[in-house]
């Protein structure tokens, strides 16, 4: 990636994320109300951990489309836990054990066995989802753990809890990806698998560790749900909750097409999708059609994306002659 592509990457989306705020502003100025804002920032903690996920797995040029349900599970797995009279590390210990098993099955159907990502995670998807329907036959949970209802809803200096736990796991995530030789292989795999081969990247190894990586994420997802919304049930997650990471992703200049994307994008796109159903509900829009819109927009910015990709491959076409 050259210098002009890098600051386009960097200042793409934090200029889309202020065109977003500006417009918020003229549709209606509650939008941008103090503790509008709060809300939609601590409802958009689980998107943001679900997203970074997303994020990592889209830098090698892969997708994984079990992720929102496997928050389900997560959710589902740390409930059940509970209601088995476990302990908060007990619960949270089986979400994640279930959680990343799920991460290595596609990391390893993807690495190994060489499948197409998106027909991995569509048939994990499936399995998840039945597993997750058989949990979920002993009824609706409801948690009443303190340690979680403090990550949910309590503050510290006016602050919510899960802003500065969703911070600092953004500070994580950052230097994972931009400081790491992890994150260096994950960029030049998806960049180039081939050239990165050559280079001696062991690229079987990274695709494994970014779906189990990823999953990680995932976990932190259904964590920050379930804090936010102690009562549990199979709707919890899911594939709308995946859209609007998927969108963050690709709003926040992620190329689903792999090696290009950063952190702090995945941030702006997070906001901005926040911002973006907020909108859409005090505007007045029937939520039945939010994911309809939701969905028109990524298209949106998948178009700018391939668009963006063909330039770039016209470009040192034209610059190799």
């Amino acid at each position: 990636m050259n210098a002009r592509s890098k600051l386009l990457a960097n200042i793409g989306p934090i200029a889309l994320l202020v065109a977003t705020i500006l417009a918020c502003g003229v549709i209606d100025a509650r939008i941008l109300a103090s503790q509008n804002l709060i809300n939609i920032l601590t409802q958009s903690v689980p998107v943001l951990m679900l997203a970074l996920g997303a994020f990592i797995v889209l830098l090698t040029g892969g997708i994984d489309l079990s992720a929102g349900i496997t928050v389900t599970l997560g959710s589902i797995v740390i409930a059940s836990a509970f209601s088995m009279g476990l302990d908060l590390p007990f619960a949270l210990l089986s979400g994640l054990s279930a959680v990343l098993f799920i991460g290595m099955i596609n990391g390893f159907l993807i690495s190994v066995l060489r499948v197409p990502a998106f027909v991995a995670t569509l048939a994990t998807m499936s399995c998840i989802q039945g597993v997750a329907l058989l949990l979920a036959k002993r009824g609706v949970y409801i948690l009443s753990d303190p340690s979680l209802k403090f990550l949910g809803i309590a503050r510290l200096g006016g602050v919510p809890v899960s802003l500065v736990a969703a911070s600092l796991i953004t500070v994580i995530a950052y230097a994972l990806m931009h400081q790491t030789r992890f994150g260096l292989r994950v960029y030049a795999t998806g960049s180039d698998p081939a050239a990165a081969a050559l280079a001696r990247v062991p690229t079987g190894k990274v695709l494994l560790m970014t779906y189990v990586v990823a999953s990680a994420f995932t976990f932190l997802s259904a964590v920050m749900l379930v804090a936010r919304t102690p009562i549990v049930t199979p709707n919890v997650g899911g594939q709308s909750l995946l859209l609007d990471a998927i969108a963050a992703c690709v709003l926040g200049g992620t190329s689903i097409f792999g090696g290009r994307g950063t952190v702090l994008g995945v941030v702006a796109g997070t906001l901005i999708v926040g911002l973006f159903s907020n909108a859409l509900r005090v505007v007045g829009i029937d939520p039945s059609s939010l994911d309809l819109m939701k969905g028109a927009l990524v298209i949106a910015a998948l178009l700018c994306d391939a668009g963006i990709v063909s330039a770039r491959r016209k470009f040192l076409k034209e610059n190799t002659k």
